[in-house]
């Protein structure tokens, strides 16, 4: 079982990891059963409708290639087969916003949380380093500004991680997977849920599960 306090590290990928398998730990508490997780979204694999609207944000967002090899990670957790993503910090901005904004993510039951956290939190998403850009996300969107710049080219990483989470939102969107996503602000009985996977407060698992259960689609 994987320690689920503050890491004392600086790299955020093991600060969520650890996140995760707190909430895991919380799940497999609760009775739900893991179950395999199926292979990351690929345009080709997608459902046509749904690859279009992917390809038409990316457009929108600034992309430049004509055919993009679009590659988002792994799910991160999956139970009695439904997909579930954890969000942090990183996950909310002004490019997550216009990703939430087509109409056929209008009835994302996560939405309206989503956009409140990108209008609030956006100075969260990292401005240094591979936060704000990296070489296949400049290479997608034509370029970075310097960090903190939002001119002719702003975040490209963060435009990256929004067009990936909108993969996601759109093969569950389809009906292709069923998803949750949940957040690191969400809160339940008045309690942030960081600070639950963090160990700083408490939850009953059961509440857990009842908010993970109500963020699908």
């Amino acid at each position: 079982m994987l320690d689920p306090r503050p890491s004392t590290r600086a790299d955020p990928v093991v600060r969520t990891g650890a996140r995760a398998a707190a909430l895991s730990n919380l799940l497999l508490s609760a009775g739900l059963r893991a179950s395999p997780k199926p292979a990351a979204p690929r345009l080709a694999a997608m459902r046509a409708e749904a690859s279009a609207d992917v390809l038409d944000l990316y457009k929108r967002l600034g992309g430049t290639q004509p055919q993009p090899r679009l590659a988002p990670g792994a799910w991160d957790l999956a139970f009695d087969g439904v997909l579930l993503e954890l969000d942090e910090g990183f996950h909310f901005n002004r490019y997550r916003v216009a990703t939430l904004a087509p109409p056929w993510a209008s009835d994302l039951p996560w939405r309206d949380a989503y956009l409140e956290y990108c209008a609030t939190h956006e100075q969260k998403s990292g401005t240094g380093g591979r936060r704000w850009s990296s070489p296949s996300a400049t290479r997608m969107f034509g370029g970075t500004d310097p960090d903190g710049v939002f001119d002719n080219h702003g975040a490209s990483r963060w435009k990256q991680r929004a067009l990936y989470d909108s993969m996601k939102d759109a093969s569950a969107a389809s009906g292709q997977v069923r998803l949750s996503r949940i957040s690191i602000y969400d809160t339940i009985d008045g309690v942030r849920l960081d600070h639950v996977l963090y160990g700083r407060a408490r939850l009953s698992a059961e509440r857990v599960v009842e908010h993970v259960l109500s963020r699908r689609i």
